[in-house]
């Protein structure tokens, strides 16, 4: 592989249900699955795209984009994964307070697990905005308050989206935008091979089907 291929670490966090494995999924596959499988622990594949740089220009990029469990019994196999990752993609549902209201836990699990470490920028998409709009559901988050808790957390707002609605290439601009953020910050990391660990899935036949 080119030693001029930018390599980037990305996990996607946020409580069991908000819709973190149809987008991981979906940006993978360009499809929107309406039933996935809850992820158990973590799972890991590579997106390869290209981004713009200022006074660089097209750039290969490698990302080891992670999906992981929102549960509360595999939140320690989440954190682990914490560790040396250049980009966090946090994830709420907007009919659901108590979704948004737990991003501070994510929050001090970052802070504990990473520490003084900068070395990372996050980013904060809010989901199910399909349920709001068809009023199927009401909505549990106003956006002021999820643009204060950015503003507060030193967050980029990624906005809210429908993941079985939003275009794929609507989706894949924001991804970009945020990598190309992420270059900012941290310029070429050339993230050795090794720091890179398959997830692991629940290879029993008790897995529960439930929607995006």
């Amino acid at each position: 592989m080119s030693d001029d291929i930018l390599k980037y670490k990305l996990v996607i966090l946020g409580d069991s249900g908000v819709g973190k494995t149809s987008l991981f999924k979906k940006l993978l596959t360009e499809k929107f699955e309406p039933k996935v499988i809850s992820t158990i622990g973590i799972d890991k594949r590579t997106l390869n795209i290209k981004i713009n740089l200022p006074d660089v220009g097209e750039k290969d990029a490698e990302i080891a984009l992670y999906d992981t469990a929102g549960e509360e019994r595999f939140r320690a196999i989440s954190v682990s994964y914490f560790r040396d990752s250049n980009g966090i993609l946090l994830m709420y549902d907007i009919t659901k307070q108590n979704t948004f209201e737990n991003l501070n836990n994510w929050l001090e699990n970052l802070k504990t697990t990473i520490g003084d470490n900068e070395n990372y920028l996050m980013i904060l998409l809010g989901n199910k905005l399909d349920l709001v709009d068809e009023k199927i559901e009401k909505r549990g988050v106003e956006i002021e308050d999820a643009k204060d808790f950015c503003q507060e957390n030193n967050i980029f707002w990624g906005g809210e989206c429908s993941v079985k609605d939003i275009d794929i290439e609507k989706l894949k601009n924001m991804f970009k935008s945020f990598i190309e953020e992420i270059y900012k910050k941290v310029g070429d990391v050339k993230r050795e091979e090794s720091i890179v660990i398959e997830g692991k899935k629940n290879k029993d036949n008790k897995k529960k089907k439930k929607c995006c």
